[in-house]
């Protein structure tokens, strides 16, 4: 497989060899626990919102979870801001590996799904909870289907690189 040189130009940055070769507490494991973090606060949040709509913990008011997409949100932001680092730090790795652009459609597509559960059931206030749960139910399984799969993807690029840098092969 031919690697275009301009992802050698990126991995010879100062940034980028600095995340990669730093041996400083804040170089590339900590980018990487700040991913997990911001994985957590995204997906959990989601979870927790899913299951609520499933029938889990029928007694909390599904309006009171509302909140919880801001949680989403920061977490998405926390994500965009070290997965570009982590790019940044391995951009061939990434750039290369077809994992990585199934892992960045299913956080596309989770967002989007997402989005449609706040529009559907949290931001339509004349819907009671009676009737939320079916329009809601298939959207939520949704949701849960596809964060896995995100989640799956993105813990299998660490595996699945056919390249780690420019010009080393990966094995």
């Amino acid at each position: 497989m031919a690697v275009p040189a301009f992802l050698d130009t990126i991995e010879q940055t100062r940034v980028s060899l600095w995340l990669r070769e730093s041996e400083s507490v804040f170089g590339f494991y900590f980018v990487l626990l700040f991913h997990t973090f911001g994985l957590s606060m995204l997906v959990g949040a989601s979870a927790v919102l899913d299951l609520r709509i499933l029938g889990v913990a029928p007694d909390l008011p599904l309006k009171s979870l509302k909140w919880l997409f801001r949680t989403i949100w920061v977490g998405f932001a926390i994500n965009v801001t070290t997965g570009l680092l982590l790019v940044l730090a391995y951009p061939t790795k990434a750039f290369t590996n077809p994992v990585f652009y199934i892992k960045l459609s299913l956080v596309a597509i989770g967002l989007i799904t997402m989005q449609k559960i706040k529009a559907r059931v949290f931001d339509d206030s004349v819907l009671s909870e009676v009737a939320v749960a079916p329009r809601a139910r298939s959207m939520a399984i949704w949701s849960l289907l596809v964060w896995t799969g995100a989640l799956t993807a993105g813990r299998l690029l660490a595996y699945t690189a056919p390249y780690l840098v420019y010009g080393v092969r990966g094995g």
